[in-house]
């Protein structure tokens, strides 16, 4: 049945949306940026600094994965941690502003992944897609 395949299929979808994710930082000479630093830095240039549970839930991942892609984004100059001026136990991630000047790299590479992405399908099916992918999501314990 070709439906068996669905998990198969995704992950699939997910490697050549990296393989393109990749070819496209290479191609800008831009280093220290996987495509698993991708949601951290949208949620950061739609809100500015979060703090570490915040960002880790708006993401969907736990704190102990997050620290480790929050460290090597560190690392390589794109973000930076603080507390936070109101409560000294919470660390709030920031941009650089090697982080801001990035953005518009990151959305042109968001743009040619989308468009490459979607292709000729018109909207109609992307949104049923979409919605039968959170569905799939939900089905398997997420948001």
């Amino acid at each position: 049945m070709k439906t068996d395949r669905i998990i198969s299929l995704i992950s699939r979808i997910r490697e050549c949306a990296n393989e393109l994710i990749v070819e496209q930082l290479e191609q800008r000479g831009v280093t220290g940026i996987v495509a698993s630093h991708g949601n951290i830095l949208v949620e950061l240039y739609r809100h500015g600094p979060l703090p570490m549970n915040r960002l880790a839930s708006l993401i969907g991942r736990k704190k102990n994965t997050l620290t480790v892609l929050v460290a090597k984004l560190r690392t390589a100059g794109y973000i930076e941690l603080s507390k936070s001026p109101t409560d000294s136990r919470v660390t709030l991630v920031e941009l650089t502003e090697n982080g801001k000047v990035f953005r518009q790299q990151f959305e042109d590479i968001s743009r040619i992944l989308l468009e490459r992405t979607w292709g000729n399908i018109p909207l109609s099916g992307r949104e049923a897609l979409v919605e039968t992918l959170e569905e799939l999501e939900k089905n398997l314990g997420g948001k």
